[in-house]
């Protein structure tokens, strides 16, 4: 989703009969509004002094990062689909043409795992920042705290659908099982985290 896009416009995009913007892209805007949250929360917190006014700053500009990364990750899902579309277009009536689009279609299919596990990453990381907040944030927003979680898990998990899906295609085994594990890494510790959050919260 690009910045100059409406949100109308955007949902109307994904309801049509077009293949993109599609779950990659959807991913990135839920997780952009999992950061967003985290950062109402902070900014209705009373901001305190010395080293917990560091921290503060410091977490409040991790979540606006977060939010950045995740909102570019919805646009770059786009484009990477886009290129496979287009490797999948290329010529096949000889056997070279047959070999560079193999070879094209793969490369493209790197790019469209590498989107969505950039988009756990984060994911996970604003698990972990919202687990901060859920911490120090202010106690009255605690279910936005907590729906900020689980929209962040919720992010996790449907990013790791598509590097999953994508990383078997691959015809390199080993490169796909070195997306397979990192997946599985992310996934443990950013589900960890969004609980975590989450349990806090609910004690608020």
């Amino acid at each position: 989703m690009s910045s100059d896009r409406t949100l109308g416009s955007y949902l109307d995009a994904v309801a049509s009969a077009a293949p993109a913007p599609g779950g990659g892209s959807v991913v990135g805007v839920v997780g952009a509004l999992s950061a967003a949250l985290g950062q109402m929360v902070l900014n209705l917190t009373q901001t305190p002094e010395g080293a917990d006014a560091l921290r503060h700053r410091d977490l409040l500009a991790a979540l606006q990062t977060c939010q950045a990364q995740l909102m570019a990750s919805a646009a770059d899902d786009e484009a990477a689909y886009q290129g496979y579309r287009d490797a999948a277009a290329l010529p096949r009536g000889t056997v070279s043409e047959k070999t560079v689009r193999k070879a094209a279609m793969q490369a493209a299919l790197v790019t469209a795992t590498d989107v969505p596990l950039a988009a756990a990453e984060q994911a996970a990381r604003l698990a972990a920042l919202l687990t901060e907040v859920a911490e120090v944030g202010n106690r009255h927003l605690a279910s936005d705290t907590a729906l900020g979680a689980l929209l962040a898990e919720a992010t996790l998990r449907g990013a790791l659908l598509n590097v999953r899906g994508n990383a078997a295609l691959l015809r390199d085994p080993a490169l796909a099982q070195r997306y397979r594990a990192a997946a599985d890494r992310l996934e443990t510790a950013g589900r960890r985290a969004a609980a975590t959050a989450l349990e806090i919260a609910s004690m608020t």
